[in-house]
């Protein structure tokens, strides 16, 4: 099992018919269904553990949110393993994190 964690932002508008919450409930589902034990107190951050690979883990997250409007960030806890994925707005995350993949 692997720890990861996920941080989002979810755009607050229907998107290919998909509303804000669906898209939120979405992504929640997938790291819940991929998950053993996960952790949502904070806003828009997931601590999850999971013995899925973290790139089908975030490829579930892609298909799960609206990448032209939405992001997520999701890392392995104990490596230095990391995707990003969607609208991201400040490229400045490339720099702080140069092993980052973008999906």
């Amino acid at each position: 099992m692997t720890v990861h964690w996920l941080t989002y932002r979810i755009a607050d508008r229907r998107v290919a018919g998909r509303t804000y919450e669906y898209r939120y409930l979405a992504l929640e589902d997938a790291i819940r269904a991929r998950s053993t034990k996960w952790w949502l107190d904070p806003t828009s951050f997931i601590l999850f553990e999971s013995a899925e690979a973290a790139l089908d883990i975030a490829r579930a997250c892609r298909e799960a949110i609206a990448p032209s409007h939405d992001m997520f960030l999701m890392r392995v806890l104990d490596r230095q393993l990391a995707y990003i994925c969607g609208a991201i707005e400040d490229d400045d995350v490339f720099k702080l994190i140069p092993y980052l993949k973008k999906l």
